[in-house]
């Protein structure tokens, strides 16, 4: 069109009659193309899906796509993309050469969960094409199709040390109320037992050592803090910090939801799922997925709102925190969650050891992180570092062969 433009005017100044109509018909035929393909009914329909719509983070999917072209009028070449969230891959993009009559065509593309969240796929975009490839023409479906990606799910075992932990160990959770005073049976002695626990009564009547097994009286509920702050936390994408975390978080809850616990979840801005006595397990089940998937690192810089969700609830008599970098102050914040819980854990995860050097914690933050974690252990929790590469099962291991407290 710019061609027969030029041609007009030059043959305007020039005074060719024969060069003026050659460049207006090179003026026409691109506006006449453009005509057609707008006037022409593109009848174009388009049916999609993703299988599976919900995969862990990692996993591979498959895009579907059912394109059918109705009616005879001829068309051009036709493009199509598909808009595909970055987190998922790239975008698929292929051609159809039919130029007349009816087709249907069916594409298939693969997807990779690559992000953790929920991402809406689509719509396809069409560009429709003169036969004569002068004029494009873009147009677009409405119609989208969704995907979930969720954190990573490690199964645990049950904690022998930690009492009905995982419905395991010495003593089996109980629905009682309060906290109530212990009561003292007795088994068979085992390598290892403290000898002040020998119980000699039953030893004399029985003739072989037993020693005193104290079972508290348990409420079978768990809370599971899950530390969300930015400043807490290093490294990017699915190697980042917060994702080992996040993935943690929702593995120990899941344990203890399964293993017969009423579970409360907790992140950096407050509660995040209270299961009551009421609600199914598989509602609780899902909602803690739900949340999990979407949570996100918060800008708050302390653990305050996460603490004071904690002992409003105050329900159970486990506490597992999955946090970042501590300081001093996060700690004291934590050790108010201790009240009337009998068995506290930290997974405390190295965040240094998942970014550059450039970017790790100056030497005074680091020592504030050690006084942090050794404050946790002086109140007797249970605290596990957690640096790059660590498997979850493993410190998950780690924290029962610490025995009962560090």
């Amino acid at each position: 069109m710019l061609l027969g433009g030029l041609t007009v005017v030059l043959s305007m100044i020039f005074g060719q009659r024969d060069v003026l109509w050659f460049g207006l018909f090179l003026v026409m035929v691109p506006l006449v193309a453009l005509l057609v393909v707008a006037r022409a009914r593109l009848r174009l329909s388009c049916e999609r899906r993703v299988s599976p719509p919900e995969v862990v983070v990692g996993d591979r999917m498959v895009g579907e796509l059912v394109v059918s072209k109705l009616g005879t009028l001829p068309t051009g070449l036709l493009r199509f993309e598909d808009d595909v969230p970055r987190g998922l891959g790239r975008r698929p993009r292929f051609t159809v050469h039919r130029f007349a009559g009816e087709w249907r065509r069916e594409i298939s593309y693969p997807m990779i969960g690559a992000q953790r969240g929920r991402f809406a796929t689509g719509p396809l975009t069409v560009r429709a094409t003169d036969p004569f490839s002068l004029v494009k023409l873009d147009r677009r479906f409405t119609a989208t199709s969704d995907v979930m990606v969720t954190p990573l799910v490690v199964p645990l075992p049950g904690m022998r040390n930690a009492s009905g932990a995982g419905m395991s160990g010495e003593s089996t959770p109980q629905k009682v109320g309060v906290v109530g005073t212990d009561d003292v049976l007795v088994r068979e002695y085992r390598a290892g037992d403290d000898v002040r626990r020998i119980h000699w009564r039953s030893t004399a009547r029985r003739d072989e050592l037993m020693v005193r097994r104290e079972e508290q009286a348990w409420d079978p509920a768990a809370s599971v803090l899950l530390d969300s702050r930015a400043v807490a936390h290093a490294g990017e994408g699915r190697t980042s910090s917060f994702e080992w975390a996040v993935s943690a978080a929702t593995s120990i809850a899941l344990h203890f939801l399964d293993s017969g616990f009423r579970v409360d979840l907790f992140d950096s801005d407050g509660s995040m799922v209270s299961q009551e006595r009421s609600v199914q397990t598989s509602a609780t089940r899902q909602q803690i997925i739900d949340q999990m998937t979407e949570v996100g690192l918060t800008s708050r810089t302390t653990l305050a709102r996460a603490v004071e969700a904690a002992t409003m609830t105050q329900r159970g008599q486990l506490m597992v925190a999955v946090t970042g970098r501590l300081s001093s102050g996060d700690a004291e914040l934590l050790l108010a969650t201790q009240r009337n819980r009998a068995r506290c854990f930290a997974l405390v995860i190295d965040a240094d050891s998942f970014t550059a050097r450039s970017e790790r914690s100056t030497p005074e933050q680091y020592d504030d992180h050690q006084v942090a974690m050794a404050m946790l252990r002086d109140h007797r929790w249970r605290v596990l570092e957690v640096p790059k590469g660590t498997d979850l099962l493993e410190a998950w291991s780690q924290l029962d062969r610490m025995g009962e407290f560090v």
